[in-house]
């Protein structure tokens, strides 16, 4: 976690949502009804065609459709191959561009034998991978697929803004054994050639969450919903249960580091003056984990939650270790709901609670 937004990400934020605002997009349709899943381009119903670009040393091309219904976006795809094989190899991907500058794309591949696995180096999530439904058919010298991806396995999307999309198909074209890929694509660079895509708002609303209006943009997890805003780390959160503790730190950071091996004295949880309980994540890397050395580019963060049954709201962002500071040594919320950490330093942060979020008080700083 980091304390402060940093200034290239304060400036580039607003330049691509305006970019994104002034890119043409197409609509995807919605369907009137759910598309077969053999058959080929025939059974969807859809006038939304993507084509694959030229590429001259590729002897391979496809043609694709897309639409929308419910809660999941169809993908059909035939890639007509002159030497189709088990080694040629069809990726989808979908990003969203307007889900801010930390926001990253996924990818789901496929080839005549069925979905294969997206590999760790895609940032593609099990969960992700394994609710995408697809049939893979082989006719002939035509490889077609029907991919239907729940807005549950989407990437980061806005939370408000147009949900303009990159849907990326590439068709990796290997000719004999050991040959060199060739990619057949309808995008460059992760961009698509001409217009993108926009996903109808109703898939949006029918997820009925209801995030603070400072996140900028949802994400789908394994047991759960994340919001964001411009930092690189959860504000909000929703899980499929009520949270407690262990699931919300995984829920929000599954790399969340245990504050006594950590060396620092954060308690598990904290309840406000009201009795509503207050959640401790600790992450960021450990400056003193090398005895008897501080290293000076490493910190430990601590992000403070506020648990509602299944939501949970961040409340305060602070350090718990640097090497100015020092160990977190003491953490401390009175009945009148004044927060204080003390440093092995020598510091004392001190915070009051403003009705819904920590800010930082001068009172008794030394």
């Amino acid at each position: 976690m980091r304390a402060a937004l940093p200034l290239f990400l304060m400036l580039c934020a607003p330049a691509v949502a305006s970019a994104q605002a002034e890119r043409p997009t197409r609509a995807v349709p919605t369907l009137s009804k759910a598309p077969k899943f053999q058959g080929g381009l025939k059974g969807l119903a859809s006038p939304l065609v993507l084509k694959s670009a030229a590429a001259p040393q590729a002897s391979a091309s496809f043609t694709a459709k897309v639409g929308f219904r419910k809660d999941t976006l169809y993908v059909g795809v035939e890639a007509t191959d002159d030497q189709l094989g088990a080694t040629d190899l069809l990726t989808l991907s979908l990003y969203f561009p307007g889900a801010g500058p930390t926001a990253t794309g996924y990818t789901w591949r496929f080839a005549f034998d069925g979905k294969r696995a997206s590999g760790e180096e895609s940032g593609t999530p099990r969960f992700a991978q394994d609710l995408v439904n697809a049939a893979v058919e082989r006719k002939g010298n035509t490889l077609v697929l029907m991919a239907a991806v729940p807005v549950r396995a989407f990437p980061r999307f806005p939370a408000t803004e147009p949900l303009v999309m990159d849907l990326c198909l590439t068709y990796d074209d290997v000719d004999g054994a050991g040959g060199k890929a060739v990619p057949v694509s309808n995008c460059q660079s992760g961009t698509m050639v001409g217009e993108a895509l926009r996903v109808p708002d109703e898939a949006r609303k029918a997820l009925k969450l209801k995030p603070p209006e400072s996140v900028t943009a949802l994400e789908p997890a394994k047991d759960g919903w994340l919001g964001w805003e411009l930092l690189s780390y959860p504000a909000w959160a929703q899980g499929d249960a009520n949270l407690t503790p262990a699931s919300l730190r995984a829920l929000v950071a599954p790399g969340a580091l245990d504050a006594a091996k950590a060396g620092v004295e954060v308690p598990d949880t904290l309840s406000l003056p009201d009795g509503r309980p207050l959640v401790t994540v600790l992450t960021g890397k450990n400056p003193y984990a090398v005895a008897g050395r501080c290293d000076s580019e490493s910190e430990l963060r601590l992000g403070l939650y506020l648990v509602t049954g299944k939501t949970a709201r961040r409340v305060l962002d602070w350090p718990a270790a640097t090497c100015a500071l020092g160990r977190a040594a003491s953490m401390e919320l009175d009945e009148e709901g004044a927060l204080t950490i003390g440093y092995s330093n020598g510091a004392t942060m001190n915070f009051a609670w403003s009705g819904d979020h920590f800010e930082r008080t001068e009172l008794g700083k030394r």
